[in-house]
C-alpha cells in the first residue's frame, strides 16, 4: 500500500490542483495506478465517458458518466481500468479549505461519502461550480490575468461551494437537523489525531477539557454511537486497511496501532467485528483472489 503524497504540478496553486484524468494517466503511468494507493490528499473524479470499477475502503463502486467518486485524506484506494475513463480531477490539501467549510461538509455527511451516482448530470449546481473551478484553474492563453492572491481565493471559495452543493446531496443518511458543535469537531479531529495511541474516553476528556458524559452525549448525538464507539471505530477501520493491505504481521499491527500485544489485539478486534484479525485477513485476500 503506496502513500501518495500531495505534489501538485502548478507550485503556483500549491493548494489544489484542477487536472483531468487523462492528463494524470500520462503523467504518472499505468503502472503507477495499479497498485493499491494511500493518497494523503483529497481526490475528486467526476466522470464525464466510460465505464470502470474504483475500489475505496473495502467498497468497489461502478463509475460511469456523471458519476463523482470522492477519496478522501488517508483512504485506501484501488483503481479499475483508468483507461476506460475520462473526466475530471480536482486534488487539493486539507488546507484548501477554511474549517467552518470542512465541518459543515462533515454535518452533511461529506465525509463519510465516497460515490455520487449522476451528480453531474442535468448541469445542476455542483457541475457549474466544477465548470467555474475548471475554467479557473485553464485559462485560455489572451485572457486578461488574474492576480495570484484572488486566483488562489476564488480557487478556494469555488471548490467549497462545489463541495457545499455535492455534499448537500449526500445519500448515505439524512442531513442533521443542526450543525454539530464545534466540541465535536475538536473530539473527532483528536480522535483522528491519537487513536492509535489513545483508545479510552477519559484520555479524551481530559485533552479537551470535557467530562465524559459531554462527549459521550456529543458522539451519540452527531455520530450515532458512544465515544467509545467512536473511537473503537476509527481504530478497527486502520486495523482492517493494514490487514487487508499491508503484508507485515499481526503484531507488527497491533504494535503500530498502540497495543501492548498481539494477544489484546486480537481479543479488541475480535470482540469489535466478530472475528478475528488472522480470519479477516485471510477473508480479504481469498475475495481479491476471486475478484
Amino acid at each position: 500500500m503506496r502513500r501518495i503524497p500531495y505534489s501538485p504540478a502548478d507550485a503556483q496553486r500549491s493548494s489544489i490542483e484542477v487536472t483531468t484524468i487523462d492528463r494524470i494517466r500520462t503523467r504518472a503511468g499505468l503502472a503507477e495506478f495499479a497498485a493499491l494507493q494511500r493518497p494523503d490528499f483529497e481526490l475528486l473524479l467526476a466522470i464525464d465517458r466510460g465505464e470502470s470499477t474504483h475500489e475505496v475502503d473495502f467498497a468497489r463502486y461502478a463509475l460511469s458518466a456523471g458519476d463523482v467518486l470522492w477519496v478522501h485524506l488517508g483512504q485506501v484506494q484501488l483503481w479499475g481500468d483508468m483507461r476506460l475513463l475520462e473526466g475530471a480531477v480536482v486534488m487539493f490539501s486539507p488546507i484548501a479549505l477554511p474549517p467552518e467549510t470542512v465541518a459543515l461538509l462533515r454535518s452533511l455527511g461529506g465525509f463519510s461519502q465516497n460515490h455520487w451516482p449522476g451528480a453531474t448530470t442535468g448541469g445542476g449546481a455542483f457541475a457549474v461550480l466544477l465548470a467555474g473551478l475548471t475554467a479557473l484553474a485553464t485559462e485560455p492563453p489572451g485572457t486578461p490575468a488574474i492576480a495570484p492572491q484572488a486566483l488562489t481565493h476564488a480557487a478556494r471559495h469555488t471548490l467549497a461551494a462545489a463541495l457545499l452543493a455535492l455534499a448537500g446531496t449526500t445519500t448515505t443518511r439524512a442531513v442533521p437537523e443542526a450543525e454539530p458543535p464545534e466540541a465535536f469537531h475538536w473530539f473527532f479531529d483528536e480522535v483522528e489525531r491519537g487513536f492509535a495511541e489513545h483508545r479510552t474516553t477519559a484520555w479524551y476528556a481530559r485533552r479537551l477539557g470535557y467530562s465524559e458524559r459531554t462527549l459521550n452525549r456529543l458522539a451519540r448525538a452527531h455520530a450515532g454511537t458512544s465515544a467509545k464507539g467512536l473511537i473503537d471505530r476509527r481504530v478497527i477501520l486502520e486495523a482492517k486497511r493494514l490487514l487487508a493491505h499491508e503484508q507485515i504481521a499481526v503484531a507488527a499491527i497491533a504494535a503500530r496501532l498502540g497495543f501492548d500485544d498481539a494477544a489484546n489485539f486480537s481479543k479488541y478486534f475480535r470482540h469489535r467485528t466478530g472475528t478475528t484479525p488472522g480470519a479477516f485477513r485471510d477473508g480479504e485476500r481469498e475475495e481479491t483472489r476471486g475478484s
